[in-house]
């Protein structure tokens, strides 16, 4: 699988219009298919719902998956049951639509049905603990989790409590500033990045 062709989809996510959900929402998902199955990609940040989602740290507990930050899991919440009764072969996404993808994917693994793949470009971290580490890797999901340059929103929420990704992030990419910044998060860097390293 070629993750060049994964971040043009999790960037195109932002401007085609979402299969489920509605496209002023922090859930929403857009379908395709290509010649690895049927893929899932899942906008990030770009509306005020999408802020508040990423605002909501207060932890919320799911059976089988772990204790979670809360704006996520709301977010997939809101669309879960149409996207449980998708087959995904691939999940790709970006920032906020990262989080999602990955609850996503421990949720297909939760009904005997993981993806091959997620892509998570850029996630913020979604879980105090490892159970959802462990169910994800219990279920053979191939996850490829980046952190372009300093990109400061993989490393929240860092307040509080122990938070932490699913899995190792792979660094990719030179940073625009030699500290944390925002600038290095954009979808476009890591277009640029893959097209540039193929």
């Amino acid at each position: 699988m070629d993750p060049l062709k994964y971040a043009i989809i999790a960037r195109d996510s932002y401007i085609l219009p979402c299969n489920i959900g509605q496209q002023d929402s922090a859930s929403r998902a857009i379908i395709l298919t290509n010649d690895d199955g049927l893929v899932v990609a899942i906008p990030g940040t770009d509306n005020i719902a999408c802020f508040l989602a990423d605002l909501d740290i207060e932890l919320e507990t799911h059976i089988g998956m772990g204790v979670l930050h809360r704006g996520f899991c709301d977010a997939f919440l809101d669309i879960g049951d149409e996207l449980l009764k998708l087959n995904p072969d691939v999940i790709t996404a970006h920032s906020l639509g990262a989080a999602i993808a990955l609850i996503y994917a421990a949720s297909l693994c939760l009904c005997g049905k993981p993806p091959k793949a997620v892509y998570a470009f850029e996630p913020p971290r979604i879980s105090i603990d490892n159970t959802i580490a462990q169910l994800l890797a219990s279920n053979g999901v191939d996850l490829h989790l980046t952190r372009f340059g300093e990109d400061i929103v993989t490393q929240v929420p860092r307040l509080i409590h122990s938070w932490q990704h699913p899995s190792p992030l792979t660094a990719i990419g030179n940073a625009h500033f030699p500290f944390c910044n925002v600038e290095d998060h954009s979808i476009d860097n890591i277009v640029e990045y893959y097209s540039a390293n193929q």
